[in-house]
């Protein structure tokens, strides 16, 4: 339950998480939620597996590691956005002392006014702090448990230290023209690459999930010249590794984003409203009687209304036990008032149990005195309780009207893709699998359009099935052509049709098919295996300097080591990607002109070429010609034979392409027009949920517990640290980052890919 104050007090939250080699993790949050010791301690594991997580697939695709990312929170909701106040930015920043690792994730109200130096060096100091914490409790005499809580004391100390750093804006950047520019800022960075992109997000998901998509890649004029250009090839981020990086930080967001909206919860009141649900379920269970939505409407009501009155009572008999004057330590006062509770109440004793259970555990988590108190004392406890408790009824009263809302559109969306399901149950089974395939894929999203719905949004909600009725089906027609406009059938699906479609008996070719349905997906992971940092920039890196000078000594070369690397790799076309890198070298046999390539250029072509081959060989027409020449190198007869079968076969099938897609909006559209909408009349036990997952009491604590719901965490800045050798160490002046600076506009977003190369490559190093 978050107040007005508190929700200004906590645009700042923070969770601080440490682990060392020895398996400790401890951490803390400070939020706007309560949470008991054991929520804090699974936030604090999860952050920190998070980030390992993310720093392993930076070191393979960057050789880097993350020194911080900034997040703006986007509030997709305009009018929630001008009621509440919410912070504006979400900021990781990871810290590292011996082989000790520390972060912060901090949410703010501002976006780019932290220095990520500054937070930094504050995080390593905490670590070596912590370190040294983790050394002096490491010895026989002290038990486990103890060192648990001595860990748990100092995590909760160390994370208030950089509480009071965070909102007191010491680690902001100073004024323009007070100070030095920091090594990752604009003016120290060159920029080298641009990538625009379409933004998508996935509104049915909690956290709302982002996604680029239909990414175009500019590679910017080099400002190195000589030798400075082909050193900083060996450290530059390719596009395909920019664009995975990229991807995985989108996700990585989505993941930081729960946690920080987990640290919002108030355990306590979600424990209420689980307690008041569960009675709804049985008195809704008790009940057979066919309801509309508006009669269930009022029949939640009155049940409502009864938990008043029994909440009421319940006050009254804890202001009572106010006056008794029972002294005694927190433990034993708080075990007289359950006992006064219990005593007190005439009828439904099970109900005030449970309520005075969960009084108690609010209050232990709100009073750590161990003094002997009166009973008195416990009044403002007793009031914030009283305050959870009405809070939670009004929240369950206000949400339902929406919940049903949500939950009509939903299973209004779920009957209607079931009967076009049905129609294609007398299809052939590739016909019969895609389509069916393909109308999951609508029906998702078609559920994803319903978070962002205007009916649902309401504040204050009112169940309208006439509405409702209208708002499905002009959901349905908004979004039919758009969606299968956008629809293409790959390589796997057609591979899927050309099967079923043989004449001839296909399990004779079981081993080549099953080959080919791993074609686009390993194609795809290859060309990002090669133009990685730990493969390419490797190679770089170990060829000597000016011994590279044209495409084909590259392509030889790099052929002779990617073979030894590949080799370990299971992977069916592992072979067939060698092969690509010999057809670049033969582009170049029949060049009568002789000219100069420079190792920039050489690359540059190498690895368009290797993303255009890739592109032309996920395209269902380029996969017959792939097939052809497959099929030639077959001994076997009777495969051979079968394999020409299956040639036909798909080559007939690349007809549908794009027919299947047309024919499967022409039958949703004639299926919406004589879709029958009937008045909804169940019993009242089913409009609680949708399914196991979509249950009311899920909707509830997503969208009224969860205070951050509402927010998308779209990256703005993204820092990484380049881990160098000891040998390289010696070629740079200072620490080499890489910068990914992001801007949005509407359904679009551009970033740029820069570093700090020119300013810290030893300058004399390159005259040697």
């Amino acid at each position: 339950m978050i107040t007005t104050r508190e929700s200004i007090n906590f645009q700042f939250s923070l969770i601080f998480g440490y682990s060392s080699p020895t398996d400790l993790i401890a951490g803390d949050v400070i939020g706007p939620g309560k949470l008991t010791k054991e929520m804090v301690n699974e936030l604090s594991k999860d952050v920190i597996t998070y980030l390992r997580m993310y720093n392993a697939m930076l070191r393979d695709f960057a050789g880097s590691e993350v020194f911080s990312i900034e997040f703006e929170l986007y509030n997709f909701d305009q009018k929630d956005a001008q009621m509440k106040i919410y912070p504006k930015s979400m900021v990781l920043i990871p810290g590292k002392y011996k082989e000790c690792e520390s972060l912060l994730l901090a949410l703010k109200p501002e976006t780019g006014y932290l220095d990520p130096h500054k937070s930094r060096e504050s995080i390593n100091h905490i670590s070596k702090l912590f370190y040294e914490v983790e050394e002096f409790s490491n010895h026989p005499g002290l038990e486990h448990q103890k060192k648990i809580q001595v860990y748990n004391k100092f995590a909760t100390r160390f994370s208030k230290k950089l509480y009071g750093d965070l909102i007191e804006d010491k680690w902001n950047k100073k004024l323009i023209g007070l100070s030095v520019s920091l090594p990752t800022e604009k003016e120290m960075l060159s920029t080298y690459g641009s990538i625009r992109t379409d933004v998508d997000y996935l509104w049915n998901k909690s956290p709302i999930e982002i996604k680029f998509s239909n990414q175009k890649y500019d590679r910017l004029k080099s400002p190195y010249i000589g030798k400075s250009t082909i050193d900083h090839l060996k450290y530059a981020i390719s596009e395909p590794s920019a664009t995975f990086i990229i991807e995985k930080t989108l996700i990585l967001g989505t993941n930081l984003l729960k946690l920080a909206n987990t640290g919002t919860t108030d355990e306590i009141q979600e424990k209420v409203i689980s307690f008041f649900v569960a009675k709804i379920e049985e008195s809704f269970g008790k009940n057979q009687k066919l309801f509309s939505g508006v009669e269930i409407i009022s029949y939640m009501e009155k049940i409502l209304t009864d938990f008043n009155v029994k909440v009421d009572n319940f006050l009254k008999i804890s202001k009572k036990f106010l006056t008794t004057g029972e002294i005694g330590n927190i433990s034993e006062l708080l075990e007289k008032y359950n006992s006064f509770i219990v005593e007190n109440s005439e009828e439904n004793i099970d109900f005030y149990r449970t309520i005075s259970e969960l009084a108690i555990n609010s209050m232990t988590l709100s009073i750590i005195s161990e003094e002997k108190l009166r009973a008195s004392e416990l009044d403002s406890v007793i009031n914030y309780f009283a305050e959870v408790l009405k809070n939670s009824i009004s929240c369950i009263r206000n949400s339902f009207p929406r919940y049903l809302s949500h939950r009509r559109l939903n299973t209004l969306i779920s009957n209607f893709i079931r009967i076009l399901h049905v129609k294609f149950e007398n299809e052939q089974k590739p016909s019969k699998n895609l389509g069916q395939n393909i109308l999951g894929k609508f029906e998702q999203h078609l559920i994803s359009q319903i978070a962002i719905n205007p009916i649902v949004l309401l504040k204050v909600g009112v169940f309208n099935e006439e509405i409702l009725n209208k708002e499905f089906k002009k959901l349905v027609n908004d979004n039919i052509k758009s969606f299968y406009g956008s629809i293409n059938l790959d390589i796997s699906d057609l591979i899927a049709f050309a099967e079923i479609q043989m004449e001839k008996d296909s399990n004779l070719i079981d081993s080549h098919v099953k080959k080919f349905e791993r074609f686009s997906d390993e194609l795809k992971y290859l060309l990002s295996y090669i133009l990685r940092y730990t493969t390419i920039n490797r190679f770089l890196k170990e060829e000597p300097d000016g011994e590279i000078s044209d495409p084909v000594t590259f392509a030889n070369r790099f052929h002779r080591f990617l073979e030894k690397r590949i080799g370990a790799i299971n992977l069916t076309w592992k072979t067939y990607i060698l092969e690509w890198i010999k057809d670049y070298a033969k582009k170049f046999f029949s060049i009568e002109e002789i000219r100069e390539w420079s190792l920039d250029e050489t690359l540059f072509e190498f690895i368009k070429y290797l993303e255009e081959r890739e592109s032309n060989e996920q395209e269902p027409e380029a996969f017959l010609k792939f097939l052809d020449n497959y099929i030639l190198r077959i001994s076997n007869d009777v495969e051979k034979e079968i394999l020409i079968d299956f040639y036909k076969q798909y080559e007939f099938c690349i007809g549908i392409k794009t027919e299947f897609p047309k024919y499967i909006q022409n039958k949703v559209e004639k299926e919406i027009n004589l879709f029958k909408i009937e008045p909804e009349k169940i019993i009242p036990k089913n409009y609680l949920s949708i399914d196991e997952q979509n249950t009311f009491y899920n909707y509830v604590k997503k969208n009224e517990l969860r205070y951050f719901s509402k927010l998308i965490p779209r990256p703005v800045s993204l820092i990484l640290k380049q881990e160098l050798t000891a040998e390289e160490v010696d070629l740079f002046k200072a620490d080499l980052f890489h910068v990914f600076e992001f801007k949005y506009w509407h359904n679009k977003a551009k970033y740029d890919i820069a570093d700090n190369f020119k300013e810290v490559y030893r300058e004399w190093i390159k005259k040697l």
